[in-house]
């Protein structure tokens, strides 16, 4: 049986590993969020801030992992842009003291990261390119990446980019906003040189597990394994569910599209996680179809 620790089990993410791992054998669950859970599984959950230390040992002493999977982080963006120091307390700081406790509980751990970390002027970022991010988020992001590694030696590191269904009460994801405006046929402006390699969580909750039950450490990019602009991932998730894509307006980045810096290409190259693994990530459109097959009831 192996026990694995999920934070920020309230979030996206975390809330679909929670699931994905929940139902299988030879797993235990454990899971932490700042405030109570809103997921059906509560069993083995513990509220707690992960800045406050003495809960930390508390949450690890009670679960005594042998995986930790973190993925906190604050994911907004622009929130970061206004608030660097919450984004430095909420991504980096969390994730120095849960490498210290995976160190000294002998865990091994996980890291959530993101695709943001470099300047965007090519194509297919590689586990080898030198980051360069552009905006907050994407420096505190890699900063958590260098801590973590630090401290924990043989830590892996997940660079990645994911869309899903969340649990009820959760704020819509990128994925979701898209799906609902089509359904409802509401209007929406999307971006036809903004390109990303976006997976669907399950697809990515897969290949955690490969890599989790594998002795592999280091940087390694799971994501979609094509790249494709915002506007294409609307017209083909339009195409996929039988939506009439009229809603979805063509549109180009502005200076004033966002309020933190953007780089225009974030897409991630599968190459390695491929190679070592012997396994595909999915394209679009079947990580899409896999979207459209888990719509929830709620």
């Amino acid at each position: 049986m192996i026990k694995v620790l999920i934070t920020g089990s309230n979030g996206f993410l975390g809330s679909n590993l929670v699931r994905f791992f929940a139902v299988r054998s030879n797993y235990k669950v454990f899971s932490t969020s700042q405030k109570p859970s809103i997921d059906p599984i509560r069993e083995n959950f513990l509220q707690g801030d992960l800045l406050d230390s003495s809960f930390i040992d508390n949450l690890f002493s009670r679960s005594y992992p042998d995986v930790v999977i973190n993925t906190v982080s604050l994911v907004n963006v622009d929130q970061c842009e206004e608030a660097p120091g919450l984004a430095k307390k909420i991504t980096v700081d969390t994730a120095e003291n849960i490498a210290k406790a995976s160190k000294r509980f002998g865990c091994s751990l996980i890291y959530i990261s993101t695709d943001h970390l470099f300047d965007g002027k090519k194509s297919f970022y590689s586990e080898e390119d030198t980051p360069a991010p552009v905006n907050v988020y994407g420096k505190t992001k890699l900063r958590a990446e260098t801590i973590t590694q630090e401290i924990v030696r043989d830590a892996v590191i997940i660079r990645t980019n994911f869309f899903g269904w969340s649990p009820q009460g959760h704020l819509s994801t990128f994925g979701e906003w898209v799906y609902n405006n089509l359904k409802e046929q509401k209007p929406m402006n999307l971006f036809t040189d903004y390109y990303f390699t976006p997976v669907e969580v399950t697809y990515l909750a897969e290949a955690i597990q490969t890599v989790a039950e594998s002795d592999f450490s280091g940087i390694i990019d799971i994501a979609g394994s094509e790249r494709c602009s915002k506007y294409e991932f609307g017209i083909t998730l339009a195409e996929i569910c039988g939506f009439n894509p009229n809603p979805i307006t063509p549109t180009k980045i502005t200076s004033g599209s966002f309020k933190a810096p953007r780089q225009q290409d974030l897409s991630l190259s599968t190459m390695k996680y491929q190679e070592l693994f012997h396994k595909n990530l999915p394209g679009l459109k079947t990580s899409l179809k896999r979207f459209a097959d888990n719509i929830p009831e709620h």
